[in-house]
């Protein structure tokens, strides 16, 4: 039976012609399930493709915020593990799957103080790499996969392919970029290197006064308070990538 459902969302999804229809579509499938409510994200790992190039989410709004503006995607525990995985798993396994950072720790936590207590993730990957994701998750823990590792993974890979076929003749708008000079993206790469004021004030050749003021100014400028909020900001929108900072 869920199967059949399954397949009546795959054949719906094929024929979606924009993103609202889409998204109806996959929380509908997504309550069969068992889920509340699903995220279908495109990797913020892959070079130069800004964070919201496919972002579909029914997450509560107050947790889209918090990932966003605590810059929780740049280290995500759900990408890391997709990063190794090859198929579905649950949230559950992550522990055993990757070695977590303190911080990576502390977003498992903020996400069930948040209502996200367990879920499952269908990795997207290409040519060797995970290229996106699809999230389903519940505010009930659960004590057993019966939903079906086999029917989410059908309905994750239908729903992200359907999404990306979708946006690439709907654009999903970017927030607007703030005008940063070439000086400031250099100290933010350098904060995100873990470069103190003083070491990016040797390195590129000027007081670590004037470091501090290049990113004050940044932060001015995207109206952010944090240099973290800045960093996620300028990586948000694709003004720096993820190869600029590992270079």
């Amino acid at each position: 039976m869920l199967f059949k459902k399954v397949q009546a969302f795959v054949d719906k999804a094929k024929k979606a012609n924009d993103l609202l229809t889409l998204t109806n579509l996959t929380q509908a499938i997504t309550e069969e399930l068992g889920f509340d409510c699903f995220a279908l994200l495109h990797s913020p790992r892959q070079s130069r493709v800004p964070a919201e190039t496919l972002q579909l989410t029914t997450y509560p709004g107050v947790w889209v915020e918090m990932v966003r503006d605590r810059a929780y995607w740049v280290d995500d525990p759900v990408f890391a593990a997709c990063e190794i995985a090859v198929a579905g798993f649950p949230w559950k396994h992550i522990p055993d799957m990757v070695v977590l950072s303190e911080r990576q720790r502390d977003v498992m936590r903020v996400a069930r103080t948040e209502g996200l207590l367990d879920g499952f993730t269908v990795p997207m990957p290409k040519g060797g790499t995970t290229v996106g994701l699809c999230s389903f998750a519940t505010r009930r823990e659960r004590r057993s996969d019966h939903y079906g590792a086999a029917a989410a993974q059908s309905v994750g890979w239908f729903a992200f392919e359907a999404a990306r076929r979708i946006s690439t003749h709907e654009p999903i708008p970017l927030p607007p970029s703030a005008a940063l000079t070439p000086r400031q993206l250099d100290c933010i790469v350098l904060y995100a290197r873990g470069k103190s004021d003083a070491m990016m004030g040797r390195l590129l050749g000027i007081s670590p006064k004037t470091c501090n003021e290049h990113i004050e100014i940044a932060k001015r400028r995207y109206g952010v308070a944090t240099r973290q909020q800045l960093l996620a900001r300028v990586l948000w929108n694709g003004q720096l990538s993820f190869a600029d900072i590992l270079s």
